[in-house]
């Protein structure tokens, strides 16, 4: 069954931050990602910040240098709770400045997640972030399912675990929650994505994709009942995928007949490598600083 969510005139996609700068320019990167959703609908403009890195300092220079006020975000969307998509959240919330600035997150977004290093190092939210995020104007909306952000706009939700495209099902990451005092091998079911509407193709937009980004615009497809795939935007967690998993990902974004594809952040250089040569010149690498822009007015 689709999900009606209609369409928006025109968006531009805005990347805060990525793991890379680009060449000449003067944008700061960071591990972690970060973009700025500027979507219209009719006489309904929003700008949605898509997560938040691991800290806001590098943000804030670019959208500096790209003229973009903090003071104009509208609402906050965190694709998972890992901290280099989460940590610049208090920084973020003191910079917009300003109270009732909705955070659309997964229900589960607030568990402790370590990894195993010489101890158990947390790498999900701080304890104090639900509290503290209020105080700094934010108001938590957490869903599990799929949840239209505007019209055309639309959080993905969950993709249950049994539900992902096997190939995609390996969490090569050692996670684990902590839950009553033990150690439970984390699913990441709280990863998330946005699906953008519009008349030339949805354009999906995901942090990590560790629920697997074939599964993810499968859902994105399913949802708005559009099979034409404009764009596919963020990082795809294939740095430390095989050989045999990044050349099946790449087969099955060219047998969906995805437009254009803008992989960084925790995609790989491997895994780049394979999607240029298949894709060609419509395979950008991700920057800090690079702008994606569609407009209807343009069909």
């Amino acid at each position: 069954m689709s999900f009606k969510v209609g369409f928006v005139d025109e968006v531009t996609i805005y990347t805060l931050l990525d793991d890379y700068a680009g060449y000449e320019t003067s944008f700061y990167a960071q591990h972690g990602v970060s973009f700025l959703i500027k979507a219209r609908t009719k006489n309904v403009e929003k700008k949605i910040l898509f997560d938040v890195g691991q800290s806001a300092k590098p943000i804030l220079h670019n959208m500096e240098i790209l003229k973009l006020d903090p003071n104009d975000i509208d609402m906050i969307f965190l694709s998972h709770n890992h901290y280099d998509h989460t940590g610049g959240l208090f920084e973020i919330l003191s910079a917009i400045g300003k109270k009732n600035v909705s955070i659309f997150a997964h229900t589960d977004i607030l568990r402790t997640t370590v990894v195993k290093d010489s101890d158990l190092r947390n790498v999900g939210l701080p304890e104090n972030t639900k509290k503290k995020a209020e105080e700094l104007g934010g108001v938590w909306r957490f869903i599990r399912e799929p949840t239209e952000l505007m019209e055309g706009v639309v959080a993905l939700g969950e993709i249950p675990f049994d539900e992902r495209i096997v190939f995609e099902r390996d969490i090569p990451l050692e996670l684990y929650n902590v839950i009553d005092g033990r150690l439970v091998k984390d699913l990441i079911l709280d990863d998330m994505a946005v699906s953008i509407n519009t008349l030339r193709g949805i354009v999906v937009i995901s942090g990590c994709s560790h629920a697997g980004i074939i599964g993810i615009i499968k859902k994105a497809m399913k949802l708005t009942g559009n099979n034409n795939v404009k764009a596919v935007i963020g990082g795809f967690h294939l740095i430390d995928a095989k050989h045999d998993k990044i050349v099946q990902v790449s087969e099955n974004l060219k047998k969906m007949k995805i437009e254009h594809v803008y992989a960084g952040h925790c995609t790989g250089l491997k895994a780049e490598s394979v999607l240029l040569n298949d894709f060609g010149n419509k395979f950008v690498k991700l920057h800090s600083g690079a702008i994606i822009k569609l407009c209807n007015s343009d069909l």
